[in-house]
């Protein structure tokens, strides 16, 4: 996959142009074959920082962790299980990518849905996350290896980025991927659904308008809690405090929540588009 998508024709040209900037602006002490070696580095670092290594062992991990927290935390998770038999058939007969689409409100979205597909037997999906998670040394890991890929907020000023991670998408669009992605782009503080970011749509689109998929299928899906995992901290934020960064201390000190009792937890697999 790598290999794929550093030869791609749309990132060896924008790793062109980069030379050819760095170029104007050379070092006397190096070459040209320097300044491409340090390019060819630059993209390597930004599709490791970027790609899942997905592997079973971490996602069998994920599902028996997941499984103590559910049963511990909430009192009820509501889910059609007709909605997972139409599922089922999706995944069997899909002729391009399945892309979930959840409703975003809590940390708690990243896993519920990889948790049901796995206990019902299903595909678990890739998630495009945000790279808050990337500093936060074995967290990242374990994300990583249950499927994470991880994506900037904003591509701009950085063209061959833009090109890595659209490569990326493509190609996990032509294998057919099971995929997931937060369409408002950050949790909502407010329990109301915020309007979509196209970033990620976008890229997904292009392969299907650039026919590298015969097509595309989103499934929306609406997640409610009666009690939100960190809503706490929400009326806070909204008054203007400071989001508080991620760490590997937070982690643990937040797992005091497995003693918390947060109610029902409704999950509604909507009508594939």
């Amino acid at each position: 996959m790598k290999e794929i998508v550093l030869n791609s024709p749309w990132v060896k040209k924008e790793m062109e142009l980069l030379v050819q900037k760095k170029m104007q602006n050379l070092d006397e002490a190096m070459n040209e074959f320097q300044v491409k070696q340090q390019v060819n580095k630059m993209a390597e670092k930004m599709l490791k920082r970027m790609f899942s290594d997905f592997q079973m062992k971490f996602l069998n991990a994920m599902g028996s962790a997941m499984k103590v927290f559910f049963e511990n935390s909430y009192q009820h998770i509501i889910i059609n299980e007709n909605q997972i038999q139409k599922l089922k058939e999706l995944f069997t007969s899909r002729k391009g990518p399945i892309i979930f689409c959840p409703t975003h409100r809590s940390y708690v979205d990243f896993l519920i849905i990889s948790v049901i597909l796995y206990f019902y037997g299903l595909e678990a999906p890739l998630i495009c996350s945000g790279e808050d998670f990337l500093n936060i040394p074995y967290v990242v890991d374990f994300l990583r290896g249950s499927g994470a890929f991880f994506m900037r907020r904003t591509f701009r000023g950085d063209d061959l980025y833009k090109s890595i991670f659209y490569e990326y998408v493509r190609e996990l669009n032509k294998q057919r991927s099971i995929m997931e992605f937060f369409i408002e782009g950050t949790r909502s503080r407010f329990n109301k659904l915020m309007g979509p970011k196209y970033g990620f749509l976008s890229v997904c689109t292009k392969s299907f308008f650039e026919k590298d998929v015969d097509e595309i299928t989103f499934v929306p899906v609406t997640l409610n809690y009666s009690k939100t995992l960190e809503g706490d901290t929400f009326p806070g934020e909204l008054r203007g405090s400071q989001k508080v960064k991620e760490s590997l201390g937070r982690i643990i000190s937040g797992l005091e929540v497995l003693t918390k009792n947060l109610g029902t937890m409704v999950v509604d697999f909507c009508d594939p588009i």
